[in-house]
């Protein structure tokens, strides 16, 4: 075979420029679209909405001195659980009256100090999230003691003397 009929096969069977450009152009569309679904979504999968927003009210909540005083005692005890490995106890601790304090002090929060709200917001969601995934234990108790700072500094912003 020659030179010429070698090269000319070379073409007909490889894959033309516009197939390239089609398909160059269409991971471009979807990276693009990914990071917009990202940075709108803030990444979380749920939670109610974004963290630029104050997430979604779960129940009712007192919110007063003695409500942050057990509910910094509940995420103590939350810790404590998983720590022992009983990852069910802590979620059955975690999820109720717990977890709708947690809904429900954002908004008054984030008119106080809104980058507390959202970092509040922000692990509220990492450990919806990762109790779903059933992610490992100790990166969720380790969430969850963020969490215990960020409402005792919730406390503080709302005026009440910080718990623990």
């Amino acid at each position: 075979m020659t030179r010429r009929g070698r090269a000319r096969r070379q073409r007909e069977a490889s894959v033309p420029d516009w197939a390239w450009g089609l398909g160059l152009g269409l991971v471009v569309v979807i990276a693009v679209g990914g990071y917009f679904v990202l940075t709108q979504t803030g990444g979380d999968g749920g939670g109610g909405g974004t963290c630029g927003q104050a997430l979604n009210p779960l129940g009712s909540s007192e919110i007063s001195q003695s409500a942050f005083n057990e509910e910094d005692a509940a995420l103590s005890r939350v810790v404590a659980l998983l720590n022992a490995g009983d990852r069910a106890g802590a979620e059955s601790e975690f999820f109720g009256p717990v977890h709708n304090f947690t809904h429900n002090v954002d908004p008054p929060v984030r008119q106080q100090d809104a980058d507390l709200a959202v970092e509040l917001c922000e692990t509220v969601v990492f450990i919806e999230e990762g109790f779903a995934r059933r992610d490992p234990s100790g990166p969720i108790a380790n969430a969850i003691q963020d969490m215990q700072r960020l409402i005792r500094d919730s406390a503080v912003a709302l005026g009440y003397d910080r718990p623990g």
